[in-house]
């Protein structure tokens, strides 16, 4: 009688234990899904605006002003450069901060990408095998 006593205590104590240790781990996932929803939760960055920007070369930079136009992840661009004139940035994308697209510079294809940083840009436009630097700051929303 007294070790059937003993063998029920024990359980007893074991089934309180992985309780305890159950309901500590489920307040642990509870944590860690609220802090999924926050993320999720966040407002997506906003890239529209006219930005003053360089695309630097070996021979001279070259400076002009983009436009980002549209609403709710779809945005297109439009480059004003001093030396050809006005692009269409086509397949323009944002993905986060990242962003990328393509121009037609006389005739060549060259990609453009990089990112944003709150008034900011960086990245670089691709002709070929040669990449140059592009920056920018955001004048206006």
């Amino acid at each position: 009688m007294k070790n059937l006593k003993s063998i029920l205590t024990l359980s007893l104590g074991l089934v309180l234990a992985i309780s305890i240790v159950g309901c500590t781990a489920n307040k642990t996932v509870a944590l860690d899904s609220g802090k999924v929803e926050k993320k999720a939760k966040e407002k997506a960055y906003d890239p529209r605006g006219v930005w003053d920007y360089s695309v630097q070369t070996p021979d001279t930079d070259s400076y002009g002003i983009m436009r980002i136009t549209g609403d709710n992840g779809l945005y297109a661009a439009v480059m004003e450069t001093d030396q050809f004139g006005t692009l269409n940035v086509s397949g323009f994308t944002v993905v986060g901060k990242a962003f990328s697209g393509s121009i037609d510079v006389m005739g060549t294809t060259a990609g453009i990408e990089g990112s944003f940083d709150g008034d900011s840009m960086a990245g670089y436009v691709n002709m070929g095998a040669d990449s140059f630097p592009v920056q920018g700051t955001r004048k206006s929303n």
